[in-house]
C-alpha cells in the first residue's frame, strides 16, 4: 500500500554509474527523512543551498516547502528505498509571473554523479508543465558545479547580490 500522502507517479533516473534512482512529488509525511537528508549533507552543502548554515527545516517550513499552492518539492531516493531521501528539488512560485524559483540540494554521497544535472532538467520540464517560461536560481558564486548544470540549461546572469549570482533560465 503507498504511503499516505505520497502520489505513486515518479520520475526514473539513472546515474552516470548507473544507479537507479526514483524523484517524486514531496509529501507532508516526508518531513523526516529530509531532516535526515539535511543532517547527512555537510555545512558547506547547506550553505550553498541556503546561503547561511542551516541545518534543517522546521515542520512550518516543510509545510510551506510541500504545500502545492507554494510551488513543487521533489524528493529523491534510490529506488526501491523511498524512506532514504539523497535530494531534494524545489520549484516554488515568485511573485513575478511565469517565474518559479529553482533549488537543489544533493546528499554530498551522491554528489558528483549526475543526480543534480538531471534533477535541473527534470525541474525545468515540471516548471513547464505549470505555466512557468522561466526559473530563478540564486547561486553562490562559489559553487562551480551548480553554475555548470545550469550553463547547460542556458542560464544567465541578471544581477548579483554579494557573492550570489541570480540566474535566469528560459523555458
Amino acid at each position: 500500500m503507498p504511503d499516505a500522502g505520497r502520489r505513486d507517479d515518479a520520475h526514473s533516473i539513472t546515474l552516470n554509474d548507473g544507479t537507479a534512482t526514483r524523484t517524486r512529488e514531496a509529501a507532508l509525511v516526508d518531513l523526516v527523512p529530509v531532516q535526515e537528508l539535511h543532517r547527512r549533507c555537510s555545512q558547506g552543502s547547506r550553505s550553498l543551498r541556503y546561503h547561511a548554515g542551516k541545518s534543517g527545516l522546521s515542520p512550518a517550513e516543510w509545510r510551506q516547502l510541500s504545500s502545492p499552492e507554494r510551488g513543487t518539492t521533489l524528493v529523491t531516493a534510490p529506488a526501491g528505498r523511498t524512506d532514504h531521501i539523497i535530494a531534494m528539488t524545489n520549484v516554488m512560485r515568485t511573485d513575478q509571473q511565469g517565474v518559479g524559483e529553482l533549488a537543489i540540494l544533493v546528499d554530498d554521497a551522491w554528489q558528483a554523479r549526475g543526480l543534480g544535472a538531471a534533477l535541473a532538467e527534470h525541474a525545468a520540464a515540471v516548471a513547464r508543465r505549470e505555466g512557468h517560461h522561466a526559473l530563478a536560481a540564486a547561486v553562490a558564486a562559489t559553487n562551480k558545479p551548480m553554475l555548470h548544470v545550469l550553463e547547460k540549461l542556458d542560464a544567465r546572469p541578471v544581477g548579483a547580490n554579494g557573492s550570489v549570482l541570480d540566474l535566469r533560465i528560459p523555458l
